[in-house]
């Protein structure tokens, strides 16, 4: 009996065995990432990500739900030192490491526009504040469906200006996907009224037209494990309310990104996002915009964000790009 139970246990190892082999070839060798890059897309898949929003009536329903969500709360436990202000009725956080930071981050979080920042907005900014000794300014500007773009402008300036006026340190401005495509716009916006541009600005997977008009989008909707590009047409309108979708205030990449500085792209090559990004750099280049793209090949929307070793890298790249 115990040489019929070894036998056995020596089969489900050697099977287990076989399937993790198998799964490292097949991340390593098809889609050139980590296995832990893959399971992150799994994770995603499983959970539905972007099947709350696929569809017009579950999208309608996930707007009406967001619209009815209670307010945002920080609850994390930072290693930073977090200080909290209110401007223009929102609240501002403010994260540091030292009382003489050598660095200033303005961080714009992604989430279409509709959804809260995540632990992973706030675990990145945290990581920041400490190995760059970065203050990281965390605006919780207001969402869709119950604002629009104007009311986020506005808090967006005034945090940008009493920056420039109390800090006599480099300025950045950092976002990711939502977040990202706000940064890019609100740079755009800011050449028109006076005020001068960051030193860099960093856009992580940056979404930089909310009317998708791309065709080529749809050649990576599968690969796509997060996002939805009906969903994002939906929440878009809701973002732009009575502006045109194609109002560089709300899709920058038609508006005047020659006036932008110093921009540094992250895009992976599964993320509905890509061609756009990939375009908007072109764009920069051709209008002598100092510009660099990092692809992160087989990754998803937003990787440096994830725990996994493309992240990492992503991060130290990151630091790099402060660091000059």
């Amino acid at each position: 009996m115990r040489s019929k139970a070894l036998k056995v246990v020596c089969i489900i190892i050697a099977v287990l065995l076989l399937l993790t082999l198998g799964f490292t070839v097949v991340s390593h060798t098809v889609y050139n990432r980590s296995d832990m890059a893959t399971l992150v897309e799994i994770y995603f898949r499983v959970i539905g990500t972007k099947d709350k929003f696929a569809d017009a009536k579950q999208c309608a329903e996930y707007i009406e739900q967001r619209g009815n969500a209670g307010e945002y709360t920080l609850t994390l436990n930072l290693s930073s030192d977090v200080g909290e202000s209110e401007v223009n009725g929102s609240r501002v956080y403010d994260l540091t490491s030292t009382s003489s930071p050598e660095m200033t981050i303005l961080y714009l979080h992604g989430g279409a526009y509709i959804n809260d920042a995540s632990p992973y907005h706030w675990q990145l900014c945290d990581k920041l504040s400490q190995k760059m000794n970065a203050e990281v300014v965390f605006p919780i500007y207001p969402l869709t469906p119950n604002h629009t773009w104007g009311e986020t402008f506005e808090l967006v300036t005034a945090v940008y200006e009493d920056i420039l006026e109390n800090t006599q340190t480099p300025v950045i401005i950092m976002g990711d996907s939502a977040g990202g495509g706000l940064a890019a716009a609100f740079c755009e916006y800011i050449a028109g009224i006076g005020l001068e541009q960051p030193d860099k600005l960093i856009l992580l997977s940056p979404w930089v037209d909310i009317s998708m008009s791309d065709p080529a989008a749809a050649d990576y909707e599968d690969a796509d494990p997060m996002l939805s590009a009906y969903g994002l047409v939906e929440m878009g309108k809701c973002w732009a309310g009575d502006l045109n979708m194609q109002d560089y205030k709300v899709s920058p990449i038609f508006g005047d990104i020659s006036v932008l500085q110093n921009v540094y792209l992250f895009v992976g090559t599964r993320e509905i996002f890509y061609p756009d990004v990939t375009h908007f750099y072109e764009m920069l280049k051709a209008q002598g915009v100092a510009a660099e793209l990092y692809i992160g090949e087989g990754m998803n929307h937003v990787y440096p964000l994830y725990p996994i070793p493309e992240a990492d890298e992503a991060f130290e790249k990151i630091c790099d790009i402060l660091k000059q």
